[in-house]
């Protein structure tokens, strides 16, 4: 079963032998997987599991450990308001990753 809403097809084309776009009288139906890209088909469930309290206004929860911030860094630096550059410019707003 799918989610995906049922369109109303009048005509359908596809690549001809020639590189052109043919009518054609059949449906064509193609995914990603026909262009080599690697598709993970599992279903998932996208929510949380988050602990429940036992009783209400018991907070009795785990304590749940919070993700690292992984290989991340800043976009601009770390510096004090007033803190300027060696060109007199603000230090603050200087994007760490210019080209």
């Amino acid at each position: 079963m799918s989610d995906r809403p049922e369109i109303e097809i009048r005509r359908q084309t596809a690549f001809g032998e020639d590189g052109q776009l043919e009518v054609t009288e059949t449906s064509v139906e193609t995914s990603l997987d026909d262009f080599g890209a690697d598709v993970d088909h599992r279903d998932r469930d996208t929510r949380l599991d988050r602990p429940e309290a036992s009783e209400f206004g018991v907070d009795d929860r785990p304590e749940v450990d919070q993700a690292s911030d992984g290989e991340q860094s800043t976009l601009f630096a770390d510096t004090a308001k007033d803190q300027q550059t060696l060109g007199g410019e603000n230090a603050a707003a200087q994007c760490l990753y210019d080209e």
